[in-house]
């Protein structure tokens, strides 16, 4: 059997399989193959969060530590709408759940959704697919079922 040269990283299709199986393996024990029935079609909806680099651009000043990934939004215990591509209806559906809802507007390499609402133990609420209306997608029913009412 021939060897890659040294430095070089020959991958077959028993390596990808190899590489799926762990991926399933690990997604299995991480409790991210669960999925909560949270009556959304969305396919995000009811999963954890999945892991995102995140740029910010407008920070909420209610967020008091450093935010790079998506996770960093639960570290305060509280809901988080990160408004992925800077359309500021996401944010203001929020705004009366100031202090109990963060709100950041940042940048990650999703193309999927415009935003999302991520209930504090990391659960998707509610996502807003690329380019839907903000009205179909009834933010401020979820925002009231998951974080109370309005101030």
């Amino acid at each position: 059997m021939r060897r890659p040269a040294a430095g070089a990283t020959e991958r077959g299709p028993c390596a990808r399989t190899l590489d799926d199986a762990h991926r399933y393996v690990a997604d299995v024990l991480a409790g991210m193959d669960v999925r909560y029935d949270l009556r959304d079609d969305h396919r995000l909806v009811g999963t954890l969060c999945p892991d995102m680099k995140l740029t910010l651009e407008r920070p909420d000043p209610d967020v008091g530590t450093a935010v790079t990934r998506s996770a960093d939004l639960l570290r305060e215990g509280r809901g988080s709408l990160p408004d992925l591509v800077d359309r500021e209806e996401a944010c203001d559906a929020a705004a009366a759940w100031t202090g109990r809802v963060n709100t950041v507007t940042a940048r990650t390499d999703r193309v999927d959704v415009d935003a999302l609402l991520i209930r504090p133990d990391g659960c998707l609420a509610r996502a807003l697919p690329t380019g839907q209306d903000l009205a179909a997608t009834t933010p401020v029913r979820a925002l009231g079922t998951w974080c109370g009412q309005p101030a």
